[in-house]
């Protein structure tokens, strides 16, 4: 006699019977990239608001995925002892550079993965083995790997220390290669900081750097840094220039992804100009090229949320909540909890737009996302800011103070100096 085939299992209930151990994170990934929605509650009035919590995970199909998942894991850890046994290889042959390569390779394995911290920790080995050698080039090497793991982690002040350090010891070695990463590196220290001066210097500086050695794909690069900054700045005739001469770089000799991130760009670019039809097509374009590239999910999901949200601002809503879903089933299959949260404070705040007061859950799904599975600060606090916003919409002043605060609050904490100023003005606009 056959078992009885269990029903799915909610994913929050499944994620509450799992203890936030590192060693679990491949299992919890595994949840929610096969969970799915009941097809029941899809076609019931509580469809439009189903979350991932809601979502359910069949048993079986979990059970017969798990060999998959222990065979991506038993490969990831193997490609680790194989990094660390070249760097005990390179260190009995004498071989000091070679040891501090093999490690900063287990890092980027780590950081491919999404595993940040233990990046970290590998980095910095690295670097602890790279600072006693003469050549000073690994250490160069090294301090860029922690610079831009420390952004990724929301450690922005760490971050430049690294960069301004590797910087220092490149042009002491002459290694224009290295000066014009430190340079970039700085330059996405001091965008993540607000610190608009600072931004531009390192960019320009970058950039100079990058035409003397005729390095296009870097130059293209910081073009489109530095039109991503002029953005910000509201100058936007200059943000357009130098978005136009990064696309020619890479129109003659750039990979794939680079032209879509050009795009996306210029899509928001053409958003902010109030040309919705030119936005949707940049961002269409960019999908294309995306398509030409080895798969990036987190790219294709930037461009996809930022799609909703000019659709979402165009008063677009069906076509916003259309394409929040797609990018919602992205990012459940590949697993980027953080582009959840941001596809999830879009849908509450089209909810807002429609006056549903009950778009909350949305919000508080991004919350809880934010909290327990990514733990991310910086994109907690963006939910709050919008929760804020949701509730001032509908009148509730109160309950609107009390988010915009909290997201104040946390902007402060991460050094983010212009994101706080706009949670000021909306506690302005609120309490007046």
């Amino acid at each position: 006699m056959t078992e009885p085939h269990l029903p799915p299992i909610r994913v929050e209930k499944a994620l509450a019977l799992l203890p936030e151990l590192e060693a679990l994170t491949p299992l919890r990934a595994l949840l929610v990239s096969i969970s799915r929605p009941d097809e029941r509650k899809l076609w019931a009035s509580s469809g439009p608001y189903l979350t991932l919590g809601k979502r359910g995970v069949d048993l079986d199909e979990l059970r017969r995925r798990m060999p998959q998942a222990f065979h991506r894991i038993a490969e990831h850890i193997q490609e680790l002892f194989k990094a660390y046994a070249d760097a005990l290889d390179s260190q009995q042959r004498g071989d000091a550079p070679g040891v501090v390569a093999a490690l900063l390779r287990a890092g980027h394995l780590e950081e491919e993965g999404g595993r940040l911290t233990q990046a970290r920790a590998w980095y910095e080995v690295a670097l602890h083995v790279a600072e006693q050698l003469q050549d000073r080039r690994p250490e160069v090497e090294a301090l860029r790997a922690l610079g831009y793991v420390r952004l990724a982690l929301g450690e922005y002040a760490e971050g430049a220390r690294h960069f301004q350090r590797s910087l220092a010891l490149a042009e002491g070695e002459f290694d224009q290669a290295g000066a014009t990463a430190a340079s970039e590196g700085l330059g996405e220290a001091a965008l993540a900081q607000g610190q608009w001066a600072g931004t531009h210097a390192w960019y320009s500086r970058g950039l100079r750097l990058a035409d003397a050695a005729q390095d296009a794909p870097r130059a293209g690069r910081l073009e489109r840094q530095l039109g991503v900054l002029a953005r910000k700045q509201h100058d936007l005739a200059a943000a357009g220039d130098y978005l136009r001469r990064a696309r020619e770089r890479f129109e003659s000799a750039g990979p794939p992804d680079e032209m879509a991130r050009v795009l996306n760009e210029q899509g928001r670019l053409d958003a902010q100009l109030g040309r919705y039809d030119a936005a949707s097509a940049a961002y269409r374009e960019a999908l294309a090229w995306v398509q030409r590239a080895p798969r990036d999910a987190g790219l294709e999901l930037s461009i996809r949320v930022n799609l909703a949200a000019l659709d979402l601002e165009a008063g677009r809503l069906l076509e916003a909540e259309a394409e929040l879903r797609r990018a919602e089933e992205v990012a459940i299959a590949a697993n980027l909890i953080r582009h959840l949260a941001q596809i999830y404070t879009l849908m509450g705040r089209l909810r807002g737009a429609q006056g549903d007061e009950t778009g909350f859950v949305f919000f508080e799904q991004a919350i809880e996302l934010a909290k327990a599975l990514e733990r991310s600060v910086a994109t907690e606090a963006q939910v709050y800011f919008a929760y804020g916003q949701f509730h001032s919409k509908l009148g509730q002043q109160e309950e609107a103070r009390a988010y915009l605060e909290r997201a104040r609050e946390l902007f402060d904490s991460l050094g983010e100096a212009v994101e706080r100023d706009r949670a000021d003005a909306e506690l302005r606009r609120s309490s007046a």
